[in-house]
């Protein structure tokens, strides 16, 4: 699909500007425009997707400016991560954000950005600068930004930084399981297993490494997702106790992983794990 093109969807959703990919997208639902993308998963395994309303003067941006197009994905990125499996976005948050990202001048959008919790890694992945983007001047280091995501680019950015103020320093065995699970650039969406990406180096040791942590989630299923409070409940206490069960195993064997090397195998076994029918 064609960047800018109209999609019918239904009689009262149409999609009216997709950039492609996990680009967040603009849709039409009952006459209003509204921001929509997809961002991690629920709790049942079912991608999740978060939407909040737009005018028409944020569409003319986001259809126009691939920089802050891509300034608000980074900043409405962290609101759903912050949402989680089962919360729901802070609609009020994120429409505080398109003013002053896609409307205000160059200096007030850099200061508001700055500001605001951002996915920076994302911003890396599409091309920023990163001299100018460290000095927040995201609009400048965002000149030359890509449609196209180039994770090896944001890999080089993560090695160097670190010994950066924000960002942990990651073991080989780190990057081994996290190149594993497709989160080592911690990219949206759910894990998927990678062992074709992963240096053939460290390809043992890191097979050992899921080899616990399916040691710890064996027999373990979780409850078909269902409607109702309870259900949700229900299955926010399964999930739980699956990753606790795979925590205390990773930690106990390999102490020295990253909570985010461990973070994304406890994802993945949740995510794989078999349902069962609530009782």
């Amino acid at each position: 699909m064609g960047a800018g093109s109209v999609v019918a969807i239904s009689n009262t959703r149409d999609v009216v500007f997709h950039r492609g990919g996990w680009f967040p997208f603009v849709i039409r639902e009952v006459g209003d425009l509204r921001i929509e993308l997809g961002a991690g998963a629920a709790a049942d395994h079912s991608p999740r997707t978060f939407s909040f309303p737009i005018s028409a003067a944020h569409l003319d941006v986001i259809r126009a400016d691939l920089a802050r197009h891509l300034m608000l994905w980074s900043a409405i990125l962290r609101l759903c991560e912050a949402a989680g499996i089962s919360r729901p976005l802070d609609e009020g948050a994120a429409v505080a954000l398109l003013d002053p990202i896609l409307l205000g001048t160059p200096n007030e959008a850099n200061a508001y950005l700055r500001r605001v919790s951002r996915a920076d890694h994302l911003l890396v992945a599409h091309g920023a600068d990163i001299e100018l983007l460290d000095r927040g001047e995201f609009l400048a280091a965002l000149r030359d930004a890509t449609v196209a995501d180039d994770r090896d680019r944001v890999d080089e950015h993560r090695r160097s930084r670190s010994h950066g103020r924000c960002v942990p320093k990651l073991t080989a065995l780190d990057e081994g399981v996290l190149n594993y699970c497709g989160h080592l650039l911690q990219t949206v969406g759910p894990p998927t297993r990678r062992p074709d990406i992963v240096d053939p180096g460290l390809l043992p040791d890191t097979m050992r490494v899921v080899a616990t942590t399916e040691q710890a989630s064996a027999g373990a299923t979780l409850p078909r997702g269902g409607e109702s409070l309870e259900d949700h409940q229900k299955l926010g206490r399964e999930w739980q106790r699956l990753t606790d069960r795979v925590e205390g195993a990773l930690r106990a064997t390999y102490p020295e992983l990253s909570d985010h090397a461990i973070e994304s195998l406890c994802w993945l076994m949740c995510f794989e794990a078999p349902s069962h029918a609530s009782a």
